[in-house]
């Protein structure tokens, strides 16, 4: 039996990342360094913790966490007309986006689109390669590397 396999874009995306994760460790390790390093006051290394702690809490909830992408049909510009499925603090929700621009790196894809419904704004993901089956990763490194995917 044949597998029969898309020329559209339709990936699920795991919500969480251990590469994600290991970048994030380590630039909490070198903070931490940094703080340990540096000749501070007691109250002061509680006010950067503090701050520091905020600022993380705020960045893991704030940001909508993407867990669906799918591309137009056939039939319509590669630009236009994008689905993408958020987890949001309001549950998960459907946006219809625009893409601007998709930059490949070796462990990760950020992909720049402006969002159409249900608001006008401009947004960036990152998909880390371990959020993606291999053949989904093959398709958004394609896409990354077309002319489309080439900015600057």
């Amino acid at each position: 039996m044949t597998q029969v396999t898309s020329l559209r874009i339709d990936t699920a995306i795991q919500p969480t990342s251990y590469l994600r994760l290991l970048v994030y460790s380590g630039l909490a390790i070198a903070m931490i360094v940094l703080a340990a390093l540096a000749p501070l006051a007691l109250w002061q290394y509680v006010l950067v913790l503090i701050v520091a702690t905020a600022a993380i809490i705020y960045l893991a909830l704030s940001r909508p966490i993407l867990l669906h992408l799918s591309q137009p049909p056939l039939n319509q510009r590669i630009d236009r007309y994008w689905q993408l499925l958020f987890r949001t603090g309001r549950g998960d929700e459907l946006w219809q986006a625009q893409l601007v621009a998709v930059h490949g790196y070796q462990w990760a894809i950020s992909i720049e689109f402006i969002i159409i419904e249900p608001y006008s704004r401009s947004l960036s993901v990152t998909i880390f390669r371990d959020q993606v089956s291999a053949n989904q990763w093959r398709e958004l490194s394609i896409l990354s590397n077309t002319s489309f995917g080439k900015t600057g």
